[in-house]
């Protein structure tokens, strides 16, 4: 097994499968395949809205194309004027702590996860972390990999 694979296709620079099984082509090469795309976004989506500190722009960005949005439909969902999304994705401005908790819990709700409404506070009080999002991929079942 090939250990860690850095998932870059995902637009995130800080994610990471460990335990895929390696598959031979057919030129004799040992590679990767990754199964079940929905259920790892989905794994990654639980991994940034359960971090600790202000979701960032890459972050933003994957979850809003997760849940289907426009960057202008994700800005009036979140009660802000059109372009504030399109300018947290190019870090030209961060996003405010009630805007996390508030995208915390819409991403929550879309993809079927549970985030305690009472760690919110906890999770956004510390300042940008890029702290890797590691996921057990043995199976293919993704589970998040926590820090003992």
């Amino acid at each position: 097994m090939l250990l860690p694979y850095q998932y870059s296709e995902s637009g995130l620079d800080n994610v990471y499968i460990y335990n895929l099984p390696v598959i031979v082509d057919m030129n004799g090469e040992k590679t990767i395949y990754i199964q079940k795309i929905n259920k790892l976004h989905k794994v990654i989506a639980e991994g940034i809205i359960t971090k600790t500190g202000i979701i960032n722009n890459k972050e933003i960005r994957f979850l809003r194309t997760e849940m289907g949005y426009t960057q202008i439909q994700f800005s009036e969902m979140l009660g802000k004027e059109a372009q504030a999304c399109g300018r947290w994705e190019r870090a030209e401005t961060s996003i405010d702590k009630t805007t996390d908790a508030l995208i915390r819990v819409l991403v929550a709700d879309a993809m079927g996860l549970r985030i305690q409404v009472e760690d919110l506070t906890r999770l956004n009080s510390e300042p940008v972390i890029d702290a890797p999002i590691n996921i057990d991929g043995a199976d293919y079942k993704y589970t998040l990999m926590r820090a003992a």
